[in-house]
């Protein structure tokens, strides 16, 4: 059960509008309009339509994370100490918004191109479209960590930004297939090419929209600026127990995702049958996480986050695990969830539907396993800004663009991970895109589909239990840092 804490907090001056947390977590949505794209369908994109093997795909993947191993880290420590009248984290939203854009839409234009050309190609815009991410991104998750001293108000903003962040998920698995079948009239390549354009211009207003409603209430420190200064935080970052558990928990848990989400198309396509499902199937996990995000206020007045965390993610591994004792071709009556035909920006597409109808028992276990997956996203991302303030009472060290550019490396190095293993596997079991694949390619599929990404989340939560911030001790952090400010 959740720890009793005082009823005042010494932070109440600190409170986040509803209007700033919206606007907030706007910015996630624009990162995930990339992000979930890339995790769904670049693995696809690259091998299916783009015409590069799966093996050089996977090394494209693993290749570019070494530059991100001195990028995200690096630009922490500037963001830290930035210093100008829009703060230290905001700037980076306003200056980098466009580059963003620009570099995600070059990753799917598809030029005419052969050979090597096409793999240099695929190489050098997904390392500057990972660079411009970290510029923007980084940045962006450490505003959280300023954007008010109060732990419980910025477990608040963090919930509210993951169901921006989950939406944009649901955007991409939902309108993507009929954006870019309308957009290409039959074209992967042009379907691509246009529908990332589209969510290029959305993602860089969003951010714009992010830079104006938000507010840095954290002041920098002015004497953060040397060369020492700089080893001194990065060595007390990598001997903080509970730094290192949520960055090796954030790991575990994009390369889970990112296997997950990669091998849902290729199961569908290759597996089931029918790779339309995908949007209906992978819909209904995203709108299930939004609900569960949503009930992540309630569920917290009643239980421990740390504990809750570590109890709906093993609950959540479990649910992707299960996929792999169920026949694909299983099915249960219901009356199914759909929208009908419809039209957007004058284009018509394809229904959507949530639930279809006759669907496979997968669509029951995933529709449990995301709502159970929804709230210890949010908390986790929460827990980052929590170690930030408790460095600072610690060591007197205010490292949230450091803290958080771990947080930021790990999502993406999980995400490079996963792809890497989905693509390694894919090649090693015989895997031939567009061809009916033999049953060692099958058997691939559906391990990435399912036991693999379970056992890495069961293990995420599992490692939780060493995680030492508790309810108690961060009333204590807050109050100390409170007292100590005033």
């Amino acid at each position: 059960m959740k720890e009793e804490s005082p009823a005042n907090t010494p932070s109440e001056n600190q409170n986040v509008s509803g209007l700033e947390r919206h606007g907030y977590g706007l910015g996630d949505l624009a990162s995930n309009l990339y992000f979930q794209m890339f995790n769904m369908f670049l693995l696809y994109y690259y091998t299916d339509v783009f015409g590069i093997g799966a093996a050089v795909v996977a090394n494209i993947f693993l290749f570019s994370r070494f530059f991100d191993a001195i990028n995200d880290p690096l630009m922490g420590i500037i963001a830290d100490r930035t210093r100008t009248r829009w703060g230290s984290f905001r700037p980076y939203i306003l200056w980098f918004a466009i580059p963003f854009g620009i570099t995600g839409y070059l990753m799917f234009y598809s030029p005419q191109l052969s050979g090597n050309a096409k793999i240099a190609y695929a190489a050098v815009t997904y390392v500057l479209c990972g660079m411009a991410y970290t510029a923007v991104n980084i940045p962006y998750s450490g505003l959280m960590a300023v954007i008010s001293k109060s732990a419980s108000q910025r477990a608040r903003v963090s919930a509210t930004r993951f169901i921006y962040a989950f939406l944009g998920g649901f955007v991409i698995v939902q309108f993507l297939p009929s954006l870019k079948n309308a957009f290409g009239s039959g074209d992967e390549i042009l379907g691509f090419r246009y529908t990332m354009a589209l969510f290029a211009i959305i993602a860089t207003i969003l951010f714009f929209i992010t830079f104006l409603t938000t507010k840095e209430r954290i002041k920098p420190d002015p004497q953060q600026q040397s060369r020492s200064d700089i080893l001194a935080s990065l060595k007390i970052l990598f001997t903080e127990r509970p730094y290192l558990v949520l960055v090796l928990a954030g790991l575990l848990n994009l390369t889970a995702v990112a296997i997950k989400n990669a091998s849902n198309i290729y199961y569908f396509k290759y597996i089931a049958g029918n790779a339309d499902e995908v949007a209906s199937f992978g819909g209904g996990g995203w709108i299930a996480m939004i609900l569960g995000v949503m009930f992540t206020g309630v569920l917290i007045k009643f239980f421990e986050k740390r504990q809750l965390i570590i109890w709906l993610t093993i609950l959540g591994g479990i649910g992707m695990a299960a996929p792999f004792w169920i026949d694909p071709s299983a099915r249960i009556s219901n009356p199914g969830l759909s929208t009908g035909p419809f039209s957007l920006f004058g284009l018509q597409l394809n229904n959507i539907e949530f639930i279809p109808e006759n669907a496979r028992w997968i669509y029951l276990i995933n529709l449990i396993g995301s709502f159970a997956a929804g709230p210890p996203v949010a908390l986790v991302w929460s827990m980052y800004t929590d170690v930030a303030s408790y460095i600072d009472w610690k060591h007197k060290r205010r490292i949230a663009g450091l803290v958080v550019s771990a947080a930021v490396f790990s999502q993406k190095f999980g995400q490079a991970i996963g792809g890497w293993f989905a693509a390694s596997l894919l090649a090693a079991f015989g895997f031939q895109a567009n061809q009916t694949q033999g049953e060692d390619a099958k058997l691939a599929i559906l391990l990435l589909f399912s036991i693999v990404p379970g056992t890495l989340i069961i293990i995420q939560g599992a490692l939780i239990f060493f995680y030492p911030l508790n309810a108690k001790r961060l009333h204590t952090i807050e109050s100390d840092l409170a007292q100590r400010n005033t």
